[in-house]
């Protein structure tokens, strides 16, 4: 009888057990990763994760694939407000790779480099992160805002190196750069960048990095005479025209305290083509710019007679801050 009536028993057990395994149960989801794991604010955010080691890009490739694109997941890393340029490849920060950052931030984002500071910090120092501190190796003033981070050298803003990597003079984006501000062959007056281009103060202003290429030239009032001369750029066949300091100036009789020095109306300098990428060629020999005496000057054999402050009787310029100066040097 007992027997029978564990039996029983097992039987009913059984039944309510079988009859609640077949209740329909409502799914619950399970998210893989916490609420904020996508907020860059938040404690728990995937960045934190991966900087502190705790989390590694190879777990995630797992899910979202091996180039992040979305994989069994089925979501990309690089969807709209997310990643840009990140994971960076291998090579990121090697500059013997074909993956250093600079050609990709030059191909890519046309030098603008703000879009770094979303993850690098607007201090570029890395939020606090080591691994992420571009400060580490662009240790210039303004970091990797520096003007020669894009192009010149350690000495100067100006190429070598253009922003095509270019080194050779023969190059547009080259030229006569460090001529026209390490030169003194003629003249100490000291040459800017200002003195061609409109140079900004900070690495965002309008003008900079928010133009297309190539930049713009924009001669100054010493290119210009004081803007009695118009000065030309022809980038087509990479000449400038009409410029000041190359021999560019009309000097007229009517204007003039000296009308004595005029053998006509006007006093001209030769105004010679000259082009940007034939440095060392002998475009600026002296009679190069002007004759010796200029076109519609009285006869004169020297010019130290007048002018020996700046030139001595064997045309050697003796007082260098006195030439291509802007004015006319006089007794």
């Amino acid at each position: 009888m007992k027997k029978l009536l564990l039996f029983g028993y097992i039987i009913i057990a059984s039944v309510i057990l079988l009859n609640a395994c077949l209740d329909e149960k409502e799914v619950v989801s399970v998210s893989t990763h916490p609420e904020s794991w996508a907020e860059e604010n938040a404690v728990d955010f995937h960045g934190n994760a991966i900087l502190s080691k705790s989390l590694s890009l190879e777990s995630c490739q797992s899910c979202h694939g091996e180039n992040y694109l979305g994989g069994s997941a089925k979501i990309s890393c690089f969807s709209s407000e997310c990643h840009a340029v990140f994971p960076h490849p291998k090579g990121f920060a090697d500059m013997n790779s074909a993956n250093f950052h600079e050609s990709f931030i030059s191909e890519n984002l046309q030098w603008d480099i703000l879009a770094c500071q979303k993850c690098h910090g607007t201090d570029y120092a890395g939020d606090g992160f080591e691994q992420k501190n571009c400060l580490t190796c662009h240790t210039q003033t303004d970091g990797p805002e520096a003007c020669n981070t894009c192009h010149g050298s350690d000495t100067n803003p100006a190429p070598p190196r253009d922003l095509e990597k270019n080194i050779s003079t023969s190059a547009r984006g080259v030229g006569a750069h460090q001529i026209h501000l390490t030169g003194d062959t003629w003249s100490t007056v000291t040459m800017r960048c200002s003195s061609c281009h409109s140079v900004p103060e900070n690495y965002s202003d309008a003008g900079h990095i928010d133009a297309n290429l190539p930049a713009e030239v924009i001669f100054d009032t010493l290119a210009t005479f004081r803007g009695k001369e118009n000065p030309v750029w022809d980038r087509s066949d990479v000449s400038c025209n009409n410029v000041y300091c190359h021999g560019a100036f009309t000097l007229k009789k009517s204007e003039s305290n000296n009308a004595w020095g005029y053998a006509d109306s006007v006093i001209t300098g030769n105004q010679p083509k000259m082009i940007w990428n034939a440095v060392g060629s002998g475009q600026a020999v002296c009679g190069s710019c002007h004759a010796l005496p200029p076109q519609g000057h009285i006869p004169q054999e020297t010019c130290n007679t007048c002018h020996g402050r700046v030139v001595d009787a064997d045309f050697n310029i003796i007082d260098k801050s006195l030439h291509i100066n802007g004015k006319i040097e006089l007794f």
